[in-house]
C-alpha cells in the first residue's frame, strides 16, 4: 500500500511509527512536511520505504505530479488549516481514496470549535473520510465534528518505544526532571512560585532538574537544588530519563504530550496536570503518578512535599506501573490503526 502523508513540522516519533509500519507490512511512504528551519537541532530524512519532501506552496503542481506518480492507497493530513494540503484531499477523495484527518485538539467548547461542530459537513467531511485523534479528550471533539465512532481512531500519537526498552528506574532518586520548552503554557510559572515558596522556608529537600531552552529560563529559581541544561537532543533523552526520579509537566494546557509516553515507557512515574491531553490515558493519580489541577499551586506543593515520604519499594512500584500503563500505546497498534482504515 502507498500512503501519503501531509504534515507540517514532522516528528522523530511520527518517523518510528512509519518506521513500523514498513517493518511489518511494506508499505511505502510518501511524506511533504513543512521545511525545518536551518538551524533546526536535528535532521530528519528519507529512508528506507519512507520519501521525505518538503512543502512549498509555490512547488504545487510539482507536489501534484510526485503524488499522481506515486498512487496513493490512502492519505493521511495533519490539521485541516492547508488549503493545498485541502485541494488535494477533495480530489483523491473523489476517487474514492479514503483520507484521514490527525487532530490532537481538545474539546475545549471554545466560539470557533461550536463553529466547526455545526459546519463540519462542510468545514471537513467534504474532505475527509475518518479522523485519528490522539486519546479521550480528542475522541469527544471528533463526535462533536460528526464522526461516527467506527471513523474515528485513537492512539495518533506514539513515542519510539524501541529507544526507551532498556531504560530502567532501579533505585529512588529523589528528585523532579521537565524536559521541554520553557514557555508560559506549560505551568512553568506556578512550578517556579512553588519552589520559590519552598526554598523561602528552607523545605526543598529534593533535587529539580530543567531541560531545554526558552523565555523563562531566567526565571527559573536559583538554589543549590535546582539544575539547569539547554536543549538536548531527543536521541540523548532516553539515559538521562534512567533512575531520574520523578518526571513533571505541569501545563497549564498541553493538547497531547508525547513526552509523557515517554517518560512512561521510562518507568518515571509522572506529576502532571488534568489539562494535559496524555494524562486521561497515561497517568492514574496514586497508581503511576499524581494528577491536579494546573492552577492549584498549593496542591501540587503538597505533592512535592508528599514525595519525601514516599520509600525505594514504593517508589519501583510506581515505576513499575508506569512500564505497564505505556504499553496502551504502541507502534504495532499504530501500525494496525493505519491499516485498519483501508477496510473501513
Amino acid at each position: 500500500m502507498n500512503i501519503l502523508v501531509l504534515y507540517t513540522r514532522l516528528t522523530g516519533y511520527w518517523l518510528a511509527c512509519m518506521r513500523k509500519d514498513f517493518e511489518l507490512n511494506k508499505n511505502n511512504y510518501l511524506v511533504f512536511r513543512t521545511a525545518p528551519s536551518k538551524d533546526a537541532p536535528f535532521k530528519i530524512e528519507s529512508e528506507n520505504g519512507i520519501s521525505i519532501c518538503n512543502y512549498s506552496s509555490e512547488d504545487f503542481s510539482a507536489m501534484e505530479a510526485k503524488i499522481e506518480e506515486f498512487k496513493p492507497s490512502l492519505i493521511y493530513i495533519a490539521g485541516w488549516s492547508n488549503k493545498n494540503y485541502l485541494k488535494i484531499a477533495k480530489s483523491y477523495k473523489s476517487q474514492e481514496i479514503p483520507i484521514v484527518a490527525g487532530m490532537d485538539n481538545q474539546w475545549l467548547g471554545t466560539f470557533r470549535q461550536q463553529i466547526a461542530s455545526v459546519f463540519s459537513k462542510f468545514l471537513i467531511h467534504k474532505y475527509f473520510t475518518h479522523i485519528w485523534v490522539a486519546g479521550k479528550p480528542q475522541y469527544y471533539y471528533a463526535r462533536k465534528l460528526g464522526f461516527k465512532t467506527h471513523r474515528i481512531l485513537t492512539g495518533l500519537y506514539s513515542a519510539d518505544e524501541t529507544v526507551f526498552e532498556n531504560i530502567k528506574q532501579t533505585q529512588l532518586k529523589k528528585q523532579i526532571i521537565f524536559v521541554g520548552r520553557l514557555v508560559e503554557h506549560k505551568g512553568l510559572r506556578i512550578l517556579f512560585k512553588v519552589l520559590n515558596e519552598l526554598i523561602k522556608s528552607n523545605q526543598l529537600n529534593i533535587d529539580v532538574q530543567f531541560i531545554g531552552n526558552g523565555p523563562l529560563a531566567n526565571e527559573i529559581p536559583q538554589h543549590k537544588n535546582v539544575k539547569h541544561r539547554p536543549f538536548v537532543s531527543p536521541d540523548k533523552l532516553p539515559i538521562l530519563l534512567e533512575n531520574a526520579g520523578y518526571f513533571i509537566l505541569p501545563s497549564l494546557y498541553e493538547a497531547w504530550g508525547v513526552v509523557i509516553h515517554e517518560a512512561v515507557l521510562a518507568g518515571l512515574p509522572v506529576i502532571t496536570t488534568h489539562e494535559t491531553g496524555a494524562a486521561s490515558d497515561l497517568v492514574i493519580n496514586n497508581f503511576n503518578g499524581f494528577v491536579y489541577e494546573a492552577n492549584d499551586g498549593n496542591k501540587l506543593m503538597g505533592i512535592i512535599k508528599s514525595l519525601e515520604l514516599i520509600d525505594n519499594s514504593k517508589y519501583l512500584e510506581m515505576s513499575k506501573n508506569s512500564k505497564l500503563i505505556a504499553t496502551k500505546i504502541n507502534l504495532t497498534e499504530w501500525s494496525a490503526s493505519m491499516n485498519s482504515i483501508i477496510n473501513t
